[in-house]
Order: C-alpha cells, then structure tokens, then sequence
C-alpha cells in the first residue's frame, strides 16, 4: 500500500465522525489512489505543504503585529486564498502589508537621524513605502491571477488526458486522476486537491466534487469547463457517441480559447501603444529639457531626483501596467519542463556563468569610473561614463545568452519533436493495425519519419529494444535508459503509457486509440499556431521597440544634450566675459552683473557623464522588461 499511515489515520478519524456506511468505502478508495504522485500529494496535505517566502512573512507577521481587515478586504482575500490555495489566512496578509510598510519607514529614517539626512531618508522611504503598500495590499489578488494564468496553460491538456484517459476506461475517476498526474502546475494542484475532498469524503463522488471544480473555473474559462461536463455526460452512451463527444470537448475547448485569444489580442494593441508612448518614448524624449531647467533653476533638477524617478519609480510604474495586461491573458501556451532533462536537473543559479557575468560588470565599471575620476574633458568624460553603462549592459547580456543558449536549443527541439508526435502517432497506428506489436511496429515506421527530429526519440527506443532487450514499456520510461530522458515532456510521456495500457486490450484499440489522439495533436497545434500569428501583430511592435526604437531613442537624447551642453558651455564662457566687463564699469555695472548671474547658472547644469548613466540604466530597465513583456505573451 503506497498511501502513508498518517494519512490512514487522518482519514479513519475523519470518518469516524460521519455515518458508518462510508466506513466501507475507505479500503476502496485507498486501493484506488495509488500513484505515487497522489500520495505525495497526501503526505502534503497531512504535514502542511512547504510554505513560500510570503507565505512564512504573512504566518510570522500576523503572530508579531495582528491586525484584522475590515470586512470587504477580508472577503476578498478569504476568495484569492481560497481559490489559489495559499497558506495564509486574510488577517496574516493584512497584518504583512502593514509590518513592512511601517518597517520600510522607520529603519531608513533611523539611519537618516544617525547620518543627519532624515528629511531626504524620510521622503524617498515614505515614496517606497506606499509602492510596498500598494503591492502587497493586491498581491493575494495578483497572485490568484496568476494562478489563473499558470492553470489556463494545461487547460487544453487536461481536456486530452481526461479523453486519452476514456479512451482506455470509461470512468470519470481515472479520467481525472490521469489528468493530474501528467499535469504539472497548478491546475494539476486542483485535480489532485479535487481526489483528495472525494477521499476524505467532503464529497461523495467524483461527479459531485467536479460540480464544484466546474463552478470555480467557469467565469474563467467557460469552454474549458462545458468539455468537462461533455465528458461526463458522455459516459452512458454508447462507443460510437462516447467517441463523438470526446471529440466534441476537444473541439469546443480549442475554439473557445482561440476566441478569446482573438478578443485579447485586439484589446491588447491600444494599451501596447500607450506603453510604447506614454512609459518609453515620451519619457526618454523628456530628459533633453532637465540639463536645461537645471540652467535656470539648478536647485530643482538634482541628479538624485532623476534616479529616483527615472530609474526607479518609472520602471516600476511601466512594469505594473505590463503586469496588469498580463493577467487580463486569458491562454498560454504549455511549456516542456526543462528541469527534467539530464543536462538541467542538478542546474544552479550561482553557477560560473553568473559570476563571470558579475566579474565581467565589477571589472568594465571599476575601470570606467576610474578614467571618469581621474581623467579631465568633455569627451573623454562621457565615454568614460558610456563603458559604465556598457559594463553593466553587457554583463546582463552575456548571462542571458551563457545561462539560457543549451535551453533555448533543448526547449525548441523538445517543441518540434511535440509538433511533430502526431505525424509520427499517424504512422504507428498504420502499422499497429496490421496486427504487429508495438515494438515490431516501431522499426517498421521510422522509414517514414527518417526526415522528421522525432525520429531520434524512436531510434532511441528501438536501441533500447534491440541492445537491451527492454520491452517498449521500459524502452521508454526505465528511469536510466529511457528514451523519454532526453525528451521530458509530459505530453509525450502520458500518451505513450496510455497506448501502452490500451495495447494491452489488443493492437486494434491500441491503432484506434492512436489515429485519435494524432487527431487530437493536430488541432492542438493547429489552433496554438493560430494563436502565435493573432499575437504576433501585437509583439512585432513590441520587438522594434526593444531592438531599436528605445535605444536610438536614449541615444540622440543623450547626444542632443551633449550638443546643447557643449553650446550652453559655450555661452556659459561669453557671460563670464560679460560678467568681467560689467565688474569694470562700476556700481552700476556690478549690479548687472548680479542680475545676470542670479538668471543663468551654467555650473549647476547637470553634468552629461551623470546624465548619459541615469539614461542607460533607465534604458536597459525598459529593454528587459519588454524582451520579458514579449516572453511571456509569445510563450506563456
């Protein structure tokens, strides 16, 4: 028996208390929850899953500094907790929001007092402290929206599990459990969650507890939960209609998120616009004026009012409003899961890349500033101050390309070999139903498919069949040698083990099944295709934004204010003529000379190598953000 003891005996006590004719049904339901992923999931639930960073603050905070929100913010904390199933209560998040946001004002303004600068410590603390506020105070909501987002990724998925998983038997159970044990975020979480009600008999069927699965999904993802209901309905009818309405609910929910894909990619290009303008162009247009204001008002334009402002609160407020047209994205696409290849499972994130990369910016920044202290005149100046912008610039690019190159590579052959599975599924079933077994069939088909990526995952299985004498089952999945090492993709993965089960019923249901389950890809694909090109309209924007538009932009910026500050350094010389002129002429000329200097001052300009950095940094900011912005709208 897989199931643990402590779970055991947290359901006999739970039963305890109910009516005695559940107590027959326990032995029943702890045969029938027997994967070890489900257990896993049991253990958790038991012991209290391993709590997250915000999750240990709220829990800590609430114990330090209770505080109870008012009524409707409670309401709406106790709904994002409930439905993203975080580990907290509404009392621990509003008690967190609070602690930190008088913690972010009182620390910087006590070493403010110690260093005589409270009143500047004071005011940018407070300026950071509302930001604080503001995102923890929405952060349950952001992140039951982002669990939304992560589920709606395996919502196409779970629809071709449960109907692979009906294809090899006709129950409703299995149908959801093969679901959650191939899913792997968080939808796959509430399937699991869905089992566990039924098992501690909060619900007294499967049907009953995919009620309230269907209630909570259906404002989110209307399609996603009519499939489901298709399925079920489905399973009194006979094979022919079984059949049909499998097919039904794959069609239905591919076509409900092309639709609202669509609806999104139009609504999205006018907020794309107005970050493109109102968060880039403008913004980066405006820093020409502030060396000239700092002319005539040099108290008001100090350089630490742009770094905060430009390099910080601006970035800020132009990534939240990227973030907030990213919840409103009602489908992504599904992802392999990388940390499963070999080349990825014992990966770290301080690895030698990330200090190289750092090496790289403390080397190129250490050097610049010190040409930029030591060295004297305009030019030199400014380009002493460019290699600090490019130091830190080139050490993020040589970490992104170093650090993410072998997974781009294995990420995009994993794809292709995914898009290419159902061509591949077609061929095995032409073979399969000719009465071969699934390991003769395999070696007859690759001649086929000798063209295709797919056909090195096949090669590696026949090697396996043919070296080792391993049957297809453990040709595929043996935990050293298996083909699916190379290939981690849970797609894959659970369609080749239902085949596996289906063949065991014959070769003629094990073709059936496959030439359906090829259907299947092919819509898939075909749909997700579909959508890149609707996104594509949008992201093209983005992509010369980020690729040209920015950086030309801060560029004749700071070349526009380099001009301007040579001409006022120019006009700066001819006033100190005139200054010397009027000092010589007497009282009267003395006072002029007052007047004039009380107007113009050219030494409390901003000086351009300072204002070339507070440029670059901001513009750096901005081109990652977008390149993230475009990652996640094009790859989910």
């Amino acid at each position: 028996m897989i199931i643990s003891s402590n779970a055991v005996r947290h359901s006999q006590s739970s039963l305890s208390n109910r009516n005695a004719k559940y107590t027959g049904m326990k032995i029943f339901y702890q045969v029938k929850m027997e994967s070890r992923e489900y257990s896993e999931f049991l253990r958790q639930e038991k012991i209290g899953q391993k709590r997250s960073t915000y999750e240990k603050l709220c829990n800590t905070s609430e114990r330090i500094l209770p505080l109870k929100p008012w009524k409707g913010l409670e309401r709406k904390y106790a709904e994002a907790i409930e439905f993203s199933h975080l580990n907290i209560t509404p009392k621990g998040a509003f008690s967190f929001t609070m602690l930190s946001t008088l913690l972010i004002i009182i620390i910087p303004s006590l070493v403010g007092l110690a260093f005589g600068v409270l009143l500047g410590m004071l005011l940018l603390s407070s300026i950071f402290a509302m930001i604080c506020f503001a995102y923890f105070y929405a952060y349950p909501q952001h992140y039951s929206n982002i669990f939304r987002i992560r589920a709606s990724s395996e919502m196409v998925l779970a629809i071709v599990y449960m109907t692979i998983s009906m294809r090899v038997s006709r129950n409703i159970e299995n149908a959801v459990k093969f679901a959650s044990e191939n899913l792997t975020g968080p939808l796959s979480q509430d399937l699991k969650k869905l089992l566990w009600d039924v098992y501690i008999r909060k619900y007294s069927s499967v049907d009953e507890a995919l009620a309230g699965f269907i209630g909570k999904w259906k404002a989110d993802n209307e399609e996603f939960t009519e499939a489901i209901y298709i399925i079920q309905n489905a399973l009194a009818e006979s094979s022919v209609k079984l059949e049909k309405a499998l097919d039904e609910s794959i069609t239905v929910v591919l076509n409900g998120n092309k639709e609202r894909m669509k609806h999104y990619a139009q609504d999205l290009r006018t907020p794309v616009n107005i970050i493109n303008s109102m968060g880039i162009l403008l913004p980066i247009i405006g820093l020409v004026f502030f060396p000239i204001i700092g002319i005539f008002m040099p108290g008001l334009v100090q350089p630490v009012f742009l770094i905060v402002g430009y390099d910080i609160l601006l970035p800020i407020g132009v990534y939240w409003m990227m973030q907030s047209y990213l919840e409103k994205r009602p489908y992504t696409f599904h992802q392999p899961d990388l940390s499963r290849h070999p080349k990825f499972i014992r990966e770290q994130f301080l690895n030698k890349i990330f200090f190289t990369s750092i090496a790289i910016a403390v080397s190129v920044v250490s050097v610049a500033s010190y040409f930029l202290v030591s060295t004297q005149g305009f030019l030199n100046m400014l380009i002493s101050s460019l290699f600090i912008t490019a130091g830190v610039g080139g050490s993020i690019v040589f970490y992104m390309i170093f650090s993410t190159r072998k997974k781009i590579e294995v990420r995009k052959e994993i794809v292709i070999v995914e898009s290419e599975f159902a061509e591949a599924l077609l061929q095995l079933s032409e073979q399969i139903e000719r009465g071969m077994p699934i390991e003769t069939a395999i070696k007859k088909m690759r001649s086929n498919i000798k063209n295709l990526s797919i056909a090195k995952f096949f090669d590696k299985i026949v090697y396996n069949i043919e070296t080792f004498g391993m049957t297809f089952e453990q040709a595929v999945f043996d935990r050293k040698a298996g083909a699916i090492r190379d290939y981690p993709s849970n797609m894959i993965e659970a369609i080749l083990r239902a085949i596996t089960e289906i063949s065991k019923r014959g070769m003629d249901s094990a073709a059936k099944a496959a030439n359906s389950i090829a259907r299947y890809l092919k819509d898939v694909h075909t749909v997700e295709e579909e959508l890149k090109e609707i996104l594509s309209e949008v992201t093209s924007t983005m992509e010369i934004q980020a690729l040209l538009l920015a950086p030309l932009t801060a560029g004749i910026v700071v070349a526009l204010t380099a001009m301007v500050s040579q001409i006022l350094q120019a006009f700066g010389q001819a006033i100190q003529q005139i200054e010397s002129t009027l000092s010589a002429s007497g009282p009267a000329g003395a006072a002029g000379n007052i007047a004039l200097g009380s107007i113009i001052n050219i030494n409390g300009m901003m000086p351009i190598e300072v204002f070339q950095i507070i440029v670059g940094v901001y513009m750096m900011e901005i081109v990652v953000m977008l390149a993230m912005f475009m990652s996640t709208i094009n790859n989910g």
